[in-house]
């Protein structure tokens, strides 16, 4: 499954952005294993980059692989072999089974997760990596709300389905309010209840701060009361349950 940098820039030009998002444009590869010797072969495979246990080069081509799946110990961790620190994989297993199969002109298949799997990740990144001041997760969830707002598909849910009035009427009909609300709603939705509960324990992290770097690079700056609305309304649907 495509994570990380090289996921967010296929999302967004298969939505039809031209614009160019911020500069990372690295490539995370997450392999669902259920043992460590597959991870073991490949990393024998390939020349490592750097020291981070992780970072191989591949086609000439700088890749971190990113294990997930039965290798979690504890759920949510993986610590490769060839690493001695445990990173976050948290809701990785959640977002592969909502994401969709990419065909390469080789005929192999990748999966890519959803807006929503892809924003779920994210959520994750910024709660763990803000706390040491790093910023740019915020940055791609403040995308993620700039595709639903200008999505076709989610403005026909806000104005056709029953949920989507129900958004709109809680976010007083403002439209990219009531898209990130949906937005929230469909995080909540690819990672299940338990996955849900235990961000309800961390999020936001530090508002303020995330509020402050919640910008759209190359796109119209919003105000910060505008950007504070708008992760407001992310929050209340991350609250909210499908059945309400």
């Amino acid at each position: 499954m495509v994570v990380g940098a090289a996921c967010r820039d296929i999302l967004h030009q298969a939505l039809g952005h031209r614009f160019t998002t911020s500069a990372t444009h690295d490539l995370d590869l997450a392999l669902a294993l259920s043992s460590w010797s597959t991870y073991r072969s490949i990393a024998g495979a390939f020349p490592s980059v750097g020291h981070t246990g992780i970072r191989f080069r591949i086609a000439d081509t700088t890749v971190d692989l990113l294990p997930f799946g039965g290798i979690e110990d504890p759920e949510g961790e993986a610590r490769p072999p060839t690493r001695k620190e445990p990173f976050s994989v948290w809701a990785f297993q959640e977002v592969i089974r909502a994401a969709r199969p990419l065909t390469l002109p080789t005929g192999a298949t990748v999966k890519i997760p959803s807006i929503a799997g892809f924003a779920a990740t994210k959520v994750a990144a910024w709660l763990d990596r803000s706390e040491w001041r790093e910023v740019k997760d915020a940055r791609d969830l403040a995308l993620a709300t700039y595709w639903y707002e200008h999505s076709n598909d989610v403005r026909d849910r806000l104005y056709d389905t029953a949920e989507g009035n129900a958004v709109l009427m809680a976010e007083e009909a403002d439209v990219p309010r009531a898209a990130a609300h949906l937005l929230g709603i469909d995080i909540a939705a690819t990672i299940g209840e338990r996955r849900l509960a235990e961000l309800a324990v961390r999020w936001p992290g530090n508002l303020e701060l995330l509020v402050r770097e919640f910008t759209v690079s190359n796109a119209t700056a919003l105000s910060e009361a505008r950007r504070r609305a708008i992760v407001q309304a992310l929050t209340s649907g991350l609250s909210r349950r499908r059945s309400e």
